[in-house]
């Protein structure tokens, strides 16, 4: 009975309240030169509590349990190679969830997801490194498109410094993201 205490004590909304005049937008960019068509495309935006003074120290488990979730953006194509969405940083309302102060949510990180062949091919970064670096690049295998073992777990991303990718380089194709501020 006390660990159902606990749990129903310590839960929060899965998602806070929207903020009704968001106005910090940003566009995500991704790119493909993928070998075929993308049967689908989304964008994945993460979003999770930046400061940690507003939560509570769990004492059933000695730690913080930092709230954080994700919500899917529609990518529109921009041309044979290029999509686009947006999203607002400033779209949860902050709260006092926890009567530690106010609790501010913020984007953490933006991904895509694009579907070829029944294989999920899944790239992304955090917000801080796209916005202080700009355009990431990943890799990914020709080969995945349509590879049965691969259509379970997805196609594994790569780095341009991986040795796989150093020794074969014409076996992988590039994909990008990018984040940009739009000003009001």
């Amino acid at each position: 009975m006390a660990i159902a205490e606990f749990f129903m004590t310590h839960k929060i909304s899965k998602h806070p309240a929207r903020n009704p005049h968001p106005i910090k937008r940003y566009d995500v960019i991704a790119t493909s030169n993928a070998p075929e068509p993308w049967n689908s495309i989304a964008g994945y935006i993460g979003y999770e509590i930046i400061n940690r003074e507003c939560l509570p120290i769990d004492s059933f488990l000695g730690q913080q349990d930092v709230p954080n979730f994700g919500i899917n953006i529609e990518m529109e194509r921009v041309d044979d190679h290029t999509w686009k969405g947006h999203f607002f940083r400033d779209a949860w309302q902050d709260a006092d969830i926890y009567n530690l102060g106010i609790c501010h949510w913020d984007v953490t990180s933006a991904g895509i997801s694009a579907i070829a062949r029944k294989v999920r091919f899944n790239w992304s970064h955090t917000l801080t490194t796209l916005l202080r670096d700009g355009i990431q690049t990943s890799y990914f295998k020709k080969s995945l498109y349509g590879d049965a073992g691969a259509v379970r777990y997805g196609a594994q991303a790569f780095t341009a410094e991986d040795p796989e990718v150093l020794q074969a380089p014409s076996a992988y194709f590039p994909v990008t993201i990018a984040v940009e501020n739009v000003p009001r």
